[in-house]
């Protein structure tokens, strides 16, 4: 193998000596002479000694001009040629990031962008180049750090089955990294810890006479600012490896701005109810960026979306929304965007927002779904015969007319909860009940199971309830329906400071923040006059020191009014006062319209459908199949069309005695899963491991079929482009030695590494082949005697036997006489 293949025509050179041998046999001219007869006779008596030392002497100019030109050809193949005098064998150990970072293109060529991970993937080549012309026998193993985390991640600790390469011979052949060459960097978010315990179990397994490690990463700040567990990793298998190499392969960060979070803001998700959508923008740069505009889309999903469409990003119809304007963003900040989107059809749609491109592309999109219902029906029970309190409520969440909130109101008497069944509640999606008596334990039995199951569970606790009851029917076993257990009613003081009003905000971050952002004097004239207090969790009640709740609003001297806490995967919230006029005038005040309507939305979430889902989870859908037939598509986000499609069967679903439904199926693709256990092809895994917009396409057992998206988002923090101190990470290490590359300096490295020592071997070859073929030509050549004699007679430096006279052939274009 060669350097410079282009000077491998100087091997012509090579010709030259015999070529000059030739000529001069061309001058020899036949002269009859008595004396030279003699000489003749004794040659031919001498010829196969005297050939054979011509014969070494044209070898030897011929290995030195051959010699000559390998050495300007720069030929790096000699190496084997001591590997045949020993066996070493050396395993070369690489750890290889392909998270999400690696997909940096600065320091790119405009037109033509070089990714971190690709010049990591230089490296390896180079490395194989490198060790494919070197003596002994040399192994190869790499391992990604994305298939590694899978795979720990899964209970799978098997490095064999989880590296792209394990232990491989490493031949001249260029196919031993084909498939490596042809990846990308992944869309995961991952560290090389998984990847190094993998690589020290392989390092164990593979008996070597020396082991060396390769990392080849962009050694990003936010991974290796504290390199602890980095180091503890590589201390655990420092007694097994020779040589710790380590290659920089990130350039100098460019601009780079994220999309962090895209997400409808929890409220009545309701076909024809506007819903606000909140974009969180992040500038990892280390300058101000402005007048940034972020595009938006809606794509819609409805009736007439009944197949998928392959051939374009999306099946759904495409609406642009007006770009969102950041005007100036600073280094390190980050900034969340409102806007509304108004969809007349209900029916699962999507959103999604992008940035101008910049050094990562990945983190630059993003995606989510928003879930449209038809109207929702919620529950209402309300003990007071005037039902004043159940009007109140019923008046704000369907004031009719034009506003359309999405709730339609049922009001019940208390003798509804006696007969009260799981069934009965699943069709509302909340249940609000005033100053009731008492509950029984049946229908707290049901309560509890409602909300755990995601159903949202209100209370307002009037002077009628009996707390004695409540406590022991709502707060016993694992019920928790109440935040605490009530103690008495305790009647509020009034405040001679006419600028304080009898309640106020409490904890930050509770569903009423949209209310506390406008200001505490919001609240300013609702007066109470009394309410329920909570109390203090006894000794060794183990229930009521368990519920972790939040006061959403407190009175004036700090007493919780509203809380809210989560019972599975619903929500309860409580109000510790009933609503009639002689204890508060909140349902005349204008709050109470807003607080009511946030209070909905609140309970409403646990039921909500994910508006979108983590790279890395597996994409399922469950689904009755008296709706649908078992058989499904799934259509996977590309950078250009055509998009790969999955067909997919769903399967029972299993409970936990081991009994399949009858009528519930679920389907599932987990690609993680299936890497994780060495399964996976790996085409067919990064089709399904990409961000953005999924679609199902489920056929209907009535004829048709639909169109169901599914937004997979990248975990953010990968767009944090900052450089980790080389020195630190070095310092870090000690005493193991780190030897740190930068992509371009290993590539000179490997390069001259293989020039040099091979160079250094033709050099010395050079030098004994001319010393030898000098002797050679003074062994076979005359030269004047160096004892005296008679003057002007001259005597020859010969062998045995032989007869004083001219040389013949070879030797004489050295210096001996001519016999021409």
């Amino acid at each position: 193998m060669f350097l410079y293949p282009a000077l491998i025509a100087g091997f012509a050179f090579v010709v030259v000596p015999p070529l000059v041998h030739l000529i001069n046999m061309l001058r020899h001219r036949k002269r009859q002479w008595a004396a030279m007869d003699f000489l003749l006779s004794s040659y031919r008596k001498q010829r196969r000694w005297m050939r054979l030392r011509q014969f070494l002497l044209l070898l030897a100019r011929l290995a030195v001009a051959a010699l000559l030109v390998a050495m300007l050809c720069g030929w790096t193949g000699g190496d084997k040629l001591l590997g045949v005098l020993g066996d070493r064998s050396t395993h070369h150990v690489v750890i290889l990031d392909d998270s999400y970072s690696m997909g940096d293109v600065s320091g790119g060529v405009v037109g033509n962008p070089s990714t971190a991970y690709r010049r990591a993937l230089d490296a390896l080549r180079l490395l194989q180049t490198r060790i494919a012309a070197s003596e002994g026998l040399h192994q190869l193993t790499v391992i990604r750090t994305s298939k590694a985390s899978f795979a720990i991640s899964k209970g799978n600790e098997s490095g064999d089955a989880i590296a792209d390469l394990s232990a491989q011979t490493v031949t001249g052949e260029d196919g031993l990294l084909a498939r490596l060459m042809a990846t990308a960097a992944s869309p995961i978010r991952c560290d090389l810890v998984p990847a190094t315990d993998l690589a020290a179990q392989l390092i164990e397994a593979v008996a070597a006479d020396q082991t060396n490690v390769y990392v080849l990463s962009d050694f990003r700040q936010r991974e290796w600012g504290t390199p602890q567990r980095m180091v503890e990793s590589f201390e655990a298998m420092s007694e097994s490896i020779d040589a710790v190499n380590m290659i920089e392969c990130a350039a100098t960060p460019s601009r780079n701005l994220a999309v962090t979070n895209l997400e409808p803001v929890q409220d009545v998700w309701v076909s024809g109810v506007p819903v606000v959508v909140n974009a969180t923008i992040r500038n990892y740069s280390s300058a101000v960026v402005k007048n940034v505009a972020v595009g938006v889309r809606v794509i819609r999903y409805g009736d007439s979306v009944q197949e998928i469409n392959a051939l374009e990003p999306f099946s759904g119809q495409v609406e642009a929304l007006p770009a969102i304007v950041i005007e100036s963003l600073d280094p390190g900040a980050e900034i969340t965007k409102s806007f509304q989107v108004y969809i007349a059809e209900k029916g699962t749609h999507a959103i999604e927002v992008e940035l101008p491109s910049d050094a990562v592309a990945l983190d630059n999109k993003r995606v989510c779904t928003l879930p449209l219902t038809d109207v929702e029906r919620v529950l209402i029970i309300d003990s007071d015969v005037d039902q004043g309190a159940s009007y109140a409520l019923s008046s704000v969440l369907n004031p009719g007319g034009q506003v359309r909130i999405g709730a339609v109101p049922y009001v019940q008497p208390p003798a509804f909860l006696r007969s009260l069944t799981l069934d009965t509640l699943k069709p509302y999606r909340a249940v609000y009940l005033v100053d009731l008596p008492e509950v029984t334990d049946g229908a707290a039995e049901v309560l509890s199971e409602y909300v755990r199951s995601g159903g949202g569970l209100a209370w307002f606790l009037g002077e009628s309830v009996d707390a004695a009851r409540y406590n022991e029917t709502l707060l016993v076993s694992d019920r928790q329906l109440l935040p605490g257990r009530l103690d008495e009613v305790i009647e509020l003081d009034v405040s001679d400071d006419k600028k304080t009003g009898d309640l106020a905000f409490e904890d930050d971050d509770t569903f009423v923040q949209a209310l506390k952002n406008a200001g505490s004097s919001i609240m300013s004239l609702v007066g109470l006059d009394r309410s329920w207090s909570l109390a203090p969790p006894l000794e060794g009640d183990e229930e009521s020191e368990a519920i972790q709740y939040r006061v959403a609003l407190a009175r004036s001297d700090s007493l919780p009014f509203v809380t809210e806490h989560r019972v599975g995967d619903g929500v309860v919230v409580t109000v510790l006062a009933g609503l009639n006029r002689d204890v508060t005038n909140w349902t005349s005040d204008p709050t109470f319209v807003p607080f009511v309507l946030l209070a909905n939305a609140r309970l409403w979430s646990g039921a909500a459908f994910a508006t979108s889902k983590t790279i890395g989870w597996p994409l399922e859908r469950t689904y009755s199949n008296e709706s649908y037939f078992p058989e499904v598509k799934l259509a996977a986000p590309a950078l250009a069309p055509p998009r790969p499609e999955s067909e997919l069967a769903a399967k029972p679903i299993v409970d936990s005695n081991g009994q399949s439904s009858a009528t519930v199926v679920r389907v599932v693709a987990d690609p993680v899963g299936r890497i994780a256990a060495g399964e996976a092809d790996g085409s067919e895994a990064e089709t399904l491991l990409q961000p953005g917009l999924f679609e199902w396409e489920l056929l209907k057992t009535t004829g048709g079929a639909e169109v169901i998206p599914l937004a997979i988002q990248i975990e953010s923090g990968e767009g944090d482009l900052t450089l980790a101190d080389t020195g630190e990470i070095r310092s870090a290490f000690m005493p193991l030695e780190v030897q740190f590359f930068s992509s371009s300096d290993w590539r000179d490295q490997n390069q001259t590494t293989q020039k040099s020592s091979m160079t250094l071997l033709l050099l010395l070859l050079l030098v004994l082949l001319l010393f030898a073929e000098q002797a050679l030509a003074y062994w076979a050549s005359y030269h004047v005697a160096s004892g005296a004699g008679p003057a002007g007679v001259i005597h020859r430096h010969r062998g045995r036997g032989e007869a004083p006279g001219v040389s013949f052939g070879l030797a004489a274009t050295h210096g001996g006489g001519d016999a021409s």
